[in-house]
């Protein structure tokens, strides 16, 4: 069907701040931390398309503890303890429904 699929999107921002930091500094961070080197093109351990389509998708932190593997708490933790995630569906450019947490 047409006009049916909704993109879900999704913001961190740092605790104490008001403006999201950008996905590319947060993954500087997250290389940092796990001792991984900054990919050109690609997310450490594909945390955007893990944990950001989670957060994106109106999951929480708890959430992904209990359904994703032990190898990831690392990453929860760090986005966890840094930032407040804010989710929505859009189309075109309109947002359809918020989750925050």
């Amino acid at each position: 069907m047409k006009g049916t699929n909704m993109p879900n999107c999704f913001t961190l921002t740092p605790k104490g701040a008001t403006e999201p930091e950008a996905l590319q500094s947060i993954d500087e961070k997250l290389c940092k931390l796990l001792g991984e080197e900054v990919h050109p093109r690609l997310y450490v351990h594909l945390w955007v398309d893990v944990e950001g389509l989670a957060l994106a998708c109106g999951k929480d932190w708890a959430w992904m503890r209990e359904h994703f593997d032990a190898e990831r708490k690392p990453i929860i933790d760090f986005l966890e303890a840094n930032y407040t995630p804010d989710a929505w569906a859009e189309v075109g450019g309109r947002k359809n429904w918020e989750y925050g947490h």
